[in-house]
């Protein structure tokens, strides 16, 4: 079987393409990707084979992973994203003592200038994050809480408002 076609959905309306449909349902349904489980329970309880299921699951997640590649790839290879600059991934070694050596045009792509990072473990993975990139970061999550005008502004604003006084 070629390549394309393996990755390609089934005919609109046949057996193996509801495998397909009902994994897309469960995958917006959950808000994550949909188990084997999950789609053969479904199908067999609508009537349907759970070899088919079973099959048909592994063929849409192995379509899945190449869409979430092909992102990932595109990510990679573009210069400059929303976030900043990309760098293509590569292995670094860890020395004995726990150091890092981090490449010169990772660090220009971090914005590491000072040499001090903000690193954190998250589901196994560490992060590390610049000084600039930690503000820029919280000013992003604060941004929809920010209101219009300062609390300076509204303060002096009302207090000339106390004592009478034009702006």
């Amino acid at each position: 079987m070629d390549e394309q076609r393996r990755d390609r959905r089934p005919d609109a309306g046949s057996r193996t393409r509801r495998v397909w449909d009902v994994a897309d349902e469960i995958t917006r349904e959950q808000g994550r990707k949909a188990t084997r489980r999950e789609v053969m329970d479904r199908i067999v309880a609508e009537g349907g084979n759970k070899n088919t299921a079973s099959t048909q699951y592994q063929r849409w997640k192995t379509a899945q992973d190449s869409e979430v590649r092909e992102e990932r790839a595109t990510h990679i290879a573009s210069s400059d994203t929303a976030d900043g600059p990309c760098i293509a991934p590569r292995w670094l070694k860890i020395a004995d003592d726990g150091r890092l050596l981090i490449p010169t045009d990772m660090r220009a792509a971090m914005g590491i200038e000072d040499n001090v990072i903000h690193a954190r473990v998250e589901r196994g993975e560490l992060r590390l994050l610049s000084r600039d990139g930690a503000v820029k970061r919280v000013q992003r999550m604060v941004a929809p809480y920010r209101g219009s005008g300062s609390v300076v502004d509204s303060f002096i604003a009302e207090r000339r408002a106390l004592w009478g006084e034009e702006e």
